[in-house]
């Protein structure tokens, strides 16, 4: 029988946050939380994009949780939010779990009434660049901030 962990650390530097949380949904609003207060402290210029970010910051961190770690509480999601190369805001999210052919799926799109299968739309929507590790198990975003 797997331990339970309930586990949620935040690192902040300068121009950059770390986070680290055991995976269940209900850090994701902590986590989200802290990245927009973050990108608020780093002035207005950022305003006009915290629906992007937290949209796709949201969706990229319920499919950890959900689809890559399983909803394991033992396995862990990563975050890591870089504003320190403007005018692009850079983020990395990843699980631990096995990963997935990303490439196959990339072009589907989902029926109206799927609860899934949304996550590459709204990433190619919100977002100037976005991919994942060949493994698909670690999603990289990139923002232009103008």
């Amino acid at each position: 029988m797997s331990e339970i962990l309930d586990v949620y650390e935040i690192k902040e530097e300068k121009d950059r946050v770390h986070i680290r949380f055991s995976s269940a949904m209900g850090h994701i609003d902590t986590a989200c939380a802290a990245v927009l207060l973050f990108l608020r402290s780093k002035g207005p210029k950022f305003f006009p994009h915290l629906f992007a970010v937290n949209l796709g910051m949201r969706e990229a961190m319920a499919n950890a949780v959900r689809h890559g770690n399983k909803y394991d509480s033992s396995k862990f999601v990563y975050m890591e939010l870089d504003v320190s190369q403007e005018p692009f805001l850079r983020m990395k999210i990843s699980d631990q779990g096995p990963g997935f052919e990303w490439m196959k799926v990339q072009g589907t799109v989902a029926p109206d009434e799927a609860d899934h299968g949304r996550g590459m739309i709204i990433m190619r929507t919100y977002f100037d660049r976005f991919r994942y590790n060949e493994k698909g198990n670690i999603l990289y975003l990139e923002k232009y901030i103008v």
